[in-house]
């Protein structure tokens, strides 16, 4: 048995405590009163993310970050520390770059550890300018804007060809962090006189 005092900051598990509280009257006298209090120590839940892919991404893409589940658990996640407007369950799908933690609580509340989400832009595609040439001349398509660069229609980056007919040629290019964009541009042969 402990003497407790007014003001005492208790840590405890669930249990019944007996209080005692001792009035005194006009007269000078003590009476004791007790009480039987039940105290219900809540445990801080476990919070947690786990994302369910990567989290490191192009823009356009995202990722599911989930926070661990249990009864009675309630969640408001976060982004660069701002509250996230409606997101209240136990997972949410991060589309932009930020710091992401969940709090989460059963009457007592715990944040997690940040997810760091990075969004990679897309590159800027650049195919070049629409050309026209005479039938039997032969074409260059060189684009720019990423590191790597795939035409369709059998076209080769910087390699000379002879386009038969009037076409559009498309190009997909992707920079270093994997990312890609696409851009055409049209070939227009006329025919000799």
């Amino acid at each position: 048995q402990s003497n407790i005092s007014s003001g005492s900051t208790l840590s405890a598990t669930n249990d019944t405590l007996k209080l005692k509280i001792t009035l005194l009257n006009s007269y000078g006298n003590q009476t004791p009163i007790f009480y039987d209090w039940s105290l219900t120590v809540l445990d801080a839940p476990a919070a947690a993310i786990t994302p369910a892919g990567a989290t490191t991404f192009c823009q356009g893409g995202s990722v599911i970050l989930n926070a661990n589940t249990g009864t009675g658990l309630t969640y408001i996640w976060y982004k660069n520390g701002n509250v996230i407007s409606g997101a209240t369950s136990s997972s949410y799908t991060a589309t932009q770059s930020g710091n992401y933690t969940v709090n989460i609580s059963n009457g007592c509340s715990a944040t997690s550890a940040p997810v760091t989400v990075t969004v990679n832009s897309l590159p800027t595609a650049e195919a070049g300018n629409n050309q026209t040439v005479c039938a039997g001349t032969s074409v260059t398509l060189t684009a720019s804007g990423g590191t790597t660069y795939l035409w369709n229609n059998g076209v080769t980056q910087g390699v000379p060809f002879t386009p038969t007919a009037t076409n559009t040629y498309i190009v997909t290019v992707t920079d270093g962090n994997g990312c890609s964009n696409t851009d055409n541009v049209t070939v227009t042969v006329n025919p000799i006189p």
